[in-house]
Parts: structure tokens; sequence; C-alpha cells
């Protein structure tokens, strides 16, 4: 078993360019974790022990033998897709994704915003997701679902907590 305790790099980085690649996939949630033990595509059993606060994204390289290097890929999840209409104003754009927002975070689901798209993970049907939508009376909205690699380089944001 290899054992990373650090983030090396990036991937992308020139150092690694004659690199052998091998790939350990996450989806976002393991990706906040500091202990997590896996299997690579070409089966490599890697432990990984890195600090508090280390956030394992997409690409971020683990081990580097100097033939190969283990190299974080975040998995597609299932989300659902809430696109706002490009063409509504701010005051509308922040109600409408304030009302989402609120809504899921309610249910303490973190959710991703990219441009004028809201990404929500599924963590029940999607039915129920587009019903808790649909529940909001929202118009000037589209709802998709779709597998998205979510939070690629940083994580995503967490609801609130109760004390």
């Amino acid at each position: 078993m290899i054992l990373s305790t650090e983030i090396l790099g990036q991937a992308e980085e020139s150092r690694f360019a004659d690199r052998k690649v091998e790939v350990v996939s996450l989806d976002a949630h393991d990706a906040t974790k500091r202990k997590l033990r896996r299997t690579t595509d070409t089966g490599t059993d890697i432990g990984i022990d890195v600090a508090p606060g280390t956030y394992l994204s997409h690409g971020a390289v683990l081990a580097d033998d100097g033939t190969r290097i283990i190299v974080v890929e975040r998995r597609p999840e299932r989300v659902m897709i809430a696109r706002l209409k490009q063409e509504l104003g701010p005051v509308m754009l922040v109600h409408l994704a304030a009302r989402i927002g609120h809504a899921f975070g309610n249910q303490h689901v973190p959710i991703e915003v990219d441009g004028y798209e809201i990404r929500v993970p599924l963590t029940t049907s999607e039915e129920v997701a587009k019903r808790t939508v649909g529940d909001l009376h929202l118009h000037d909205i589209e709802i998709a679902f779709a597998e998205v690699r979510l939070a690629l380089h940083h994580p995503l944001a967490r609801s609130h907590a109760h004390a």
C-alpha cells in the first residue's frame, strides 16, 4: 500500500509531464475527508492521511515515484440543475437563488453555483428534488438532471448548522 500524507501538486504541472498516470476516483463528499483508503484505476492500494483542512481537488497529485503519479479524479454524481435565465435582472436572480439555496439548505444539502446554474447533489429521488423546487412556485427557472463532476477545486457550499 502507498500512503499519501500530502498533496504534491497538480497533474498539469510540467514536472509531472513524463509520468504514467493512475487515477483515484472520489466524489465531492470524499474530497473533504482527510483519511481514506481507495484503489486506483489500475489496482494500486492507496491510503490517504492528509492534514485537517486539506481538500482533495480534481487533479491533485497524491503520490509520485518518479515514473508514475497517482491523481485525484472527481467522479460524476447525479445532480439537479436549476438554470436561471440570464436576461433576468439582478434582483430577480438573487431572489430565485436565495429561495433555492434556502430550500435545500434546510435539508442540509450542499450546493454548487456555476454561472447561472445551481447544482444540487441528489440525496433523495429526482421527483422529490423537483417537487422541492415546484413547491416554491418559482418562474423563470428550468430544472434538469445530469451526471456532473462537482466541487472540482473547492468544497461545495455547505448548509447551515443547528446549535
